[in-house]
């Protein structure tokens, strides 16, 4: 049996992820999904005869079988979805079954030899953006949060897909599309004789707009460590301790510690969770002249991951060389926070150093640490949170947007609202003015996907995976 004609509109993945498991879900979607289910489903029991006759829903437990030979491929739970109460707002079928890669695999190939299609990555989600289940801004936030990486990004995303972002834009689009219409009726109707007297009142309206695109706007710093997870680079020269420390903050031995100096030749990048936020630890092959080709190699590394740090723990630890050469080469570190840290806190304590060090680098802050002293590690995580709170508003009730797309949107958005005020002040044209408001109204709905090219919407879903 080809039911190609009938099945062409359903698409067919695996929703969880792949590998073994205990349960897996293949998810179905489009007109005639429960059709194809029905074709390689047998239920059980006393339940409806068919997936096409249960209600929206319900569950119903039966066998997978091979059309061919009715041979037994599984034993299954079938979920029925109508339209448009689903994800997608099509109708939708899920069939939980034994988490084998063969087992999904073999149910997979039942369906699509039934002509039901491989869905695309990202279709799934782009069929709920396409009916109107998600707008594009929530439908990125499911890729965020199925990525988020820790508790504080996982909570931006939810709220992102809840609408909040979505909310807040409209609310800025409503208020501008009111002076916007303002304006033309002035336009429209110049004669009016309250016309001139209303149009500084309509002007002073979009300084409070202005400002509030400007914020979303500049919440992508703080946006972008949540996503990416803020990079923590821990330099110094060669055995001063900088794999111990990585260690001691992942909580487990990542890096290999030996008394050689040179033992780390390559970085080492380990992600960890510090009271929700997303940290990404890099440990770094030592700074020194070196003949050896591999050494120089991690060197290079080193400088790489400096130039691309949020923050950099400088390690100084006993022996301690020039202190005049580790200033030199702090300073070196340009646009980057850089905390110095004295190493092997007991033995610099009982040498004298601490104060030495803490003289020469006076304008950093200078923090401590010992592997015998674990409790100098809480120090050293607050100043990574304050890392990033200080990348903020300062308002804990903001939004913050993670996605780049969003922010060159809003700058885009905020450019055209400051030139449209710039042009009201120097008293140009009404009509001038009143296109630079379309233009930054415009741009905005395009942050939603209200205004959008075909050419975007496949960019963005694209990197979705498969099965979402």
């Amino acid at each position: 049996m080809n039911n190609t004609m009938t099945f062409h509109q359903v698409c067919a993945a695996c929703a969880t992820p792949p590998g073994q498991s205990g349960i897996a879900v293949i998810r179905l979607s489009g007109p005639g999904s429960a059709l194809a289910v029905d074709t390689i489903f047998q239920p059980s029991g006393r339940q409806a005869s068919t997936v096409q006759a249960m209600d929206g829903y319900t569950c119903a437990l039966g066998r997978i079988v091979n059309p061919a030979d009715q041979s037994l491929v599984d034993q299954v739970i079938v979920t029925r979805y109508t339209a448009p109460s689903s994800y997608t707002g099509e109708e939708v079928v899920e069939i939980s079954c034994h988490g084998g890669i063969a087992v999904r695999q073999m149910i997979l190939d039942l369906l699509f030899d039934q002509g039901v299609r491989p869905a695309e990555p990202g279709e799934f989600t782009r069929r709920a953006f396409m009916n109107g289940k998600l707008d594009l801004v929530q439908a990125e936030a499911v890729m965020d949060l199925i990525q988020a990486g820790a508790e504080r990004a996982s909570r931006v995303a939810a709220a992102q897909l809840d609408g909040a972002l979505s909310d807040r834009i409209r609310a800025i689009l409503h208020r501008l599309l009111a002076v916007s219409a303002d304006l033309e009726m002035i336009l429209e109707f110049p004669e009016h004789e309250d016309s001139p007297d209303e149009l500084p009142d309509l002007f002073e309206r979009l300084r409070p707009l202005h400002r509030k695109i400007a914020e979303l706007a500049a919440s992508y710093r703080q946006g972008r460590l949540l996503r990416e997870g803020l990079s923590v680079v821990i330099a110094g020269r060669p055995n001063a301790g900088k794999s111990s420390l990585l260690n001691a903050l992942t909580g487990f031995d990542r890096a290999i510690v030996t008394p050689v100096p040179g033992t780390t030749r390559d970085t080492v990048e380990v992600l960890i969770d510090i009271e929700g936020l997303p940290v990404r630890l890099v440990d770094t092959a030592g700074l020194r002249e070196t003949d050896d080709v591999i050494e120089k190699f991690g060197v290079e590394r080193t400088r790489d991951a400096l130039k691309n740090a949020d923050l950099v723990f400088w390690l100084i630890s006993p022996p301690i060389g020039d202190l005049a050469e580790e200033a030199a080469a702090v300073e070196a570190v340009r646009g980057r926070e850089v905390i110095v840290i004295a190493g092997k806190e007991d033995l610099a304590e009982s040498q004298g150093l601490l104060d030495q060090i803490s003289t020469i680098f006076a304008g950093h802050q200078v923090l401590s640490f010992s592997v015998h002293r674990p409790e100098g590690l809480a120090s050293l995580r607050e100043a990574i949170l304050a890392c990033y709170e200080n990348t903020g508003s300062g308002r804990m009730d903001s939004l913050i947007i993670t996605s780049q797309r969003h922010q060159q949107v809003l700058l885009e958005a905020a450019a055209s609202l400051e030139q449209a005020i710039t042009a009201a002040e120097s008293r140009i044209a009404v009509d001038m003015i009143a296109s630079l408001i379309r233009a930054c109204a415009e741009t905005l709905a395009s942050l939603t996907g209200e205004q959008i090219s075909q050419q975007l919407v496949d960019t963005i879903f694209s990197r979705f995976c498969v099965g979402k």
